[in-house]
């Protein structure tokens, strides 16, 4: 396993960045028809986050071995909050449906009924599903690949010899060297 799991970080990370480029072609697509919609925003949002740094954990593995973005220390924390925010597209774009080809009547502002025009296309319609896939996608993908880290470096920790906070990818049979 400790031998397969560079290849499977470079696949995992690889593969998300393919789906936040989707994705955010996806929103791009949504936020150009003239309507505001907040889940297209989130998920712009997070893909351009997904796209700025997967790329430079990536890049910066293959510079230079074991530098700081490898590390357990930096590497589970950011990427459990990369997953988070997928989950958010994910969940606010769930609902997104709402509104397709028609004028809605949403939000609430001091329990009054707010009227806003939220009039998408129909053609446009049929990327939200598109836009919701990927989202749920990518969070599966990230929340798997931290869990998986975790219980690696947790498993690398108890082990002797270890040094905490080191590259738990590079680590074999639990010994960092």
């Amino acid at each position: 396993m400790a031998l397969l799991l560079p290849l499977i970080r470079v696949v995992v990370l690889s593969t998300a960045i393919i789906f936040a480029l989707i994705d955010i072609g996806l929103a791009a697509a949504l936020t150009a028809t003239g309507a505001y919609l907040p889940y297209a925003v989130l998920a712009i949002t997070s893909a351009a986050l997904t796209l700025l740094t997967l790329p430079a954990m990536i890049g910066l593995e293959i510079l230079r071995p074991g530098g700081p973005l490898s590390m357990i220390s930096v590497e589970i924390p950011w990427l459990f909050s990369l997953s988070i925010l997928w989950l958010a597209t994910w969940a606010n774009s769930v609902g997104g449906k709402f509104g397709c080809g028609v004028q809605a009547r949403v939000g609430l502002i001091e329990d009054k009924p707010e009227i806003v025009d939220v009039d998408i296309p129909s053609p446009a319609c049929h990327e939200i599903p598109a836009l919701e896939a990927f989202a749920f996608l990518n969070w599966i993908l990230l929340l798997a690949y931290t869990g998986t880290l975790l219980i690696l470096a947790l498993g690398a920790a108890r082990a002797p010899k270890t040094h905490r906070g080191v590259d738990v990818v590079r680590c074999e049979r639990s010994v960092c060297v």
